[in-house]
């Protein structure tokens, strides 16, 4: 497990990141880091230094946004196949990132969380797209990745997702759905009982 996916799971752009590091204080943002990570992952506090958390926080947030658009964009490729009116990949690609596209939202309302809170949060808390936003498990928690991965827009993530292939395809009501749902719910579903199972 990184120090990147342990801190922050698809935080906030890249401007918005930085900000983040400048406000924080980041001798109270270490202690609070230490303080979860002495047990749970003792060889990662040699990396928590500001420099090292924010390029982290930086190929985290790009690389994890990026897969998360590449994948959907496969999947709306793949699950329309059967459909008269084909799409190319990058077509499915452009809608899926519209379809992410509301996470910009969230992203300038942790910001704003951040400042009103004197950057009195902890970085595994601050991003208030996700589940964790509301939780704030700390990283030593074994569903403290899972609920800052999970995103409070999903719902809004499913219906664009159900109008760009109803609108598309000559699909179906129920199977637009079905397409639009599937990838996020089988996702979350797997992770959720992996832990469970892993305990």
């Amino acid at each position: 497990m990184g120090l990147a996916a342990i801190h922050f799971p698809n935080f906030v752009p890249l401007p918005i990141l930085g900000s983040y590091f400048d406000i924080v204080d980041f001798a109270w943002l270490k202690a609070g880091l230490v303080e979860h990570l002495a047990e749970s992952s003792p060889q990662q506090l040699e990396l928590l230094e500001e420099n090292t958390l924010m390029a982290s926080a930086i190929i985290s947030d790009v690389f994890g946004r990026t897969l998360t658009i590449l994948m959907l964009a496969f999947w709306f490729n793949l699950a329309t196949k059967p459909s008269q009116h084909q799409h190319g990949f990058w077509r499915w690609f452009a809608a899926s990132a519209v379809i992410t596209f509301p996470a910009v939202v969230g992203d300038l309302a942790s910001y704003v969380s951040v400042l009103l809170k004197h950057g009195q949060v902890m970085s595994y808390a601050a991003d208030l797209n996700s589940l964790n936003g509301l939780l704030k498990l700390p990283p030593s928690n074994a569903w403290s990745q899972f609920a800052s991965s999970f995103p409070l827009l999903l719902p809004w993530y499913i219906v664009l997702g159900y109008a760009a292939v109803g609108t598309w395809t000559e699909f179906e009501r129920g199977q637009a759905l079905a397409i639009s749902a599937l990838p996020w719910l089988a996702y979350y579903l797997i992770w959720a009982v992996y832990i469970l199972i892993a305990g």
